[in-house]
């Protein structure tokens, strides 16, 4: 009978440590890193191993980026782009004329935009830009 409680401690102990009990749920992976150059705005995307780019417009510049889970973002003086790691693409929303982006979310499948005149949603499940009611 000794022995059972050995090998149940033995075992106990050895799935302990192949399979921790350690809990990631607040841990918010990042899966995409934006980057702009010359007229690009690219996107890494960790869980597709690629690379996606859209185009910079003319007279459009970049005004700041932010990435963060399955979301990139992209706050330009003519419009928002968005990634989305899910759907591999980017998906963008046109600016309204002196429409400001005074605020940027982004965190794990969702980005939120707060500007001047409205707030607006991006999903990296539909890779979809949402304006809010």
């Amino acid at each position: 009978m000794h022995y059972k409680a050995i090998l149940f401690l033995f075992l106990t102990m050895f799935f302990t440590a192949l399979f921790p009990l350690t809990s990631y749920s607040n841990d918010i992976f990042t899966e995409v890193i934006i980057t702009v150059k010359d007229d690009k705005i690219m996107a890494f995307s960790a869980a597709k191993s690629n690379w996606v780019s859209t185009r910079i417009k003319l007279s459009e510049r970049v005004l700041s980026k932010k990435s963060q889970g399955n979301v990139g973002i992209v706050v330009t003086n003519k419009r928002i782009v968005g990634f989305s790691v899910l759907t591999g693409q980017w998906t963008s929303e046109n600016l309204k004329m002196n429409e400001e982006p005074t605020e940027i979310s982004v965190e794990g499948n969702v980005a939120t935009i707060e500007t001047n005149e409205r707030v607006v949603g991006f999903s990296a499940h539909t890779g979809q830009w949402i304006e809010a009611p």
